[in-house]
């Protein structure tokens, strides 16, 4: 068998491995959910309850990365973790595939997320979600209270900017609402770049769409940014909002550009 064979196989597994551990992934979220109804349903929304609830969430995606790269779907690469030991952090990523809010609430510790709203209507997700207390994607003030209040009470919140998977390889284009979330709350930003060597589960490609050489996924956790620095002081709420998310859309886009040329940093 020469190279280009065994590289062929080797993808055909990975279809197989891939479609495999989503449908786990599913019956395994559809079960948690009907385990989940009866606490929902006897006990009320509290920080006990949803601290029970993010273990139980980070477990479950924790038990999914494991497979993934025990069955040889992708490999993973982590740097620079230890900057996420502490909790109350605004954490911001860009996101290039579907698995990436799995992947960082598996790595990060006391892990709060903004996701969409359909999720929760979703059999497979809404018992963790509920549980854990993750918060809609939904725009408003309460979204903004919600996050707010998340990160003030210890919470890593993990936030994408762009709202949706990127669209475009190389292309950064965020919403305002991380930025008015730092601005409002008063919080520094812990920027994170989620980095593919191959394009893997990207916007609107099927799960089988599986490239030829097996992907490695790399997090890479950037030194804080401090909002005070790029902002005006004293300035209109939703002037200084639009400037954060220029000046975030510039740092993301500088920084992809950084690593396609010279590979990420130690």
């Amino acid at each position: 068998m020469d190279v280009k064979e065994g590289k062929a196989l080797n993808r055909y597994w990975r279809i197989f491995a891939t479609g495999l551990l989503f449908a786990i992934f599913g019956l395994g979220g559809i079960l948690l959910t009907c385990a989940s109804i009866p606490i929902l349903i006897l006990t009320s929304d509290s920080e006990t309850r949803r601290k029970y609830g993010k273990r139980l969430l980070r477990k479950s995606f924790q038990s999914f990365l494991w497979g993934m790269q025990l069955l040889g779907v992708m490999n993973l690469q982590i740097k620079n973790i230890d900057r996420l030991k502490s909790g109350g952090r605004l954490v911001l990523a860009n996101h290039p595939s579907l698995i990436d809010a799995v992947v960082l609430i598996a790595l990060i510790e006391n892990p709060n997320g903004i996701i969409k709203s359909s999720l929760f209507n979703n059999p497979s997700m809404y018992g963790l979600a509920k549980l854990a207390g993750l918060i809609r994607n939904v725009e408003g003030p309460e979204l903004i209270r919600k996050s707010i209040e998340s990160i003030t009470t210890g919470d890593n919140l993990i936030v994408f900017p762009e709202g949706t998977r990127t669209k475009v390889l190389g292309e950064v284009v965020f919403k305002r609402g991380a930025a008015y979330i730092a601005i409002k709350g008063g919080f520094d930003i812990t920027p994170l770049l989620m980095l593919t060597s191959e394009p893997f589960l990207k916007k609107d490609d099927s799960w089988y769409k599986v490239p030829l050489n097996k992907p490695l996924l790399t997090v890479y956790v950037m030194e804080e940014i401090k909002i005070a620095t790029k902002i005006r002081a004293g300035g209109d709420i939703i002037l200084s909002t639009e400037e954060l998310t220029e000046y975030l859309e510039e740092y993301y886009l500088h920084e992809l550009r950084e690593y396609e040329r010279s590979g990420i940093r130690d």
